[in-house]
């Protein structure tokens, strides 16, 4: 089960970096020049920052569907590939639930659940898939390339831009090495195994897995070298200068994220 359970976590992982096969569809973010799409869902992500309004809260929240909606994203792909964040953050913050004071909801285990408490909990994990869900918007939409030159057309510092090309490209690394030893262990057990068998498996897994990431990151790493590895990235740039449409989205998204600090300093 718990072996089970990481394989599929690796499998969503994997795949919420991998697919770019939306970005070659005909919608409106890839249409935009990429430098356009990154400032805009930069702005949002503000408006998503300060936002602590439930009302606005909810409200940002319907940015991602529409924008996949408009970009010929699957609303079931983009929930699919953001659901599980939002998971981790409620167990998180689920304490908060009891912390926050204010009116009682429910009692349970001697603890009592605040409706302030319960309210903080639920948008703080609506807060988290909205920006979740405009990143992957980001991923669906613009091939990594392209997302790469746009940093660096905007002026962000190389470094920067050489730390996020090289984490995508480990990334990969990672979870195809944790996908070949879930199998290979998959493919060595024809019975079924004990609750401390499975826990013993598991270490032993995790410690043979952070040897082979260490190995491989050094051979990626001297390769890297030996090919020149301190040049700075150069990956593909579509070119061109932002329309009006790029304007249009922007500004839109700057409407957005004013509005959601002003409703978050209202009386």
């Amino acid at each position: 089960m718990i072996l089970h359970v990481a394989a599929t976590v690796t499998e969503l992982l994997r795949s919420f970096f991998v697919t770019e096969e939306t970005a070659a569809r005909d919608g409106l973010l890839q249409t935009l020049q990429p430098r356009a799409t990154l400032v805009g869902v930069a702005v949002l992500l503000v408006g998503v920052v300060v936002s602590r309004d439930p009302l606005a809260v909810l409200a940002l929240a319907a940015v991602p569907p529409a924008l996949a909606v408009a970009s010929s994203v699957r609303l079931r792909r983009l929930f699919a590939r953001t659901a599980l964040v939002p998971v981790f953050s409620l167990v998180v913050v689920a304490p908060q639930a009891v912390l926050v004071p204010g009116d009682p909801l429910f009692a349970v285990a001697g603890f009592t659940v605040t409706v302030p408490g319960v309210v903080e909990v639920a948008t703080f994990a609506v807060r988290v898939w909205t920006g979740v869900a405009l990143l992957a918007l980001v991923v669906l939409t613009t091939p990594f390339s392209e997302v790469v030159a746009a940093l660096r057309r905007l002026r962000v510092p190389t470094a920067l831009v050489w730390l996020l090309a090289v984490s995508y490209r480990y990334l990969f690394l990672f979870f195809t090495e944790l996908q070949r030893l879930l199998r290979a262990r998959e493919s060595r057990t024809i019975a079924r195994r004990g609750l401390r068998a499975r826990w013993r498996d598991l270490a032993q897994l995790s410690g043979t897995f952070l040897i082979r990431t260490l190995e491989r990151g050094e051979r990626v790493h001297r390769g890297m070298r030996a090919r020149g590895g301190a040049s700075p990235p150069s990956p593909y740039d579509r070119g061109g200068d932002p329309g009006l449409a790029d304007a249009l989205f922007v500004a839109g998204a700057v409407a957005v994220a004013v509005a959601a600090g002003v409703v978050r300093w209202l009386p």
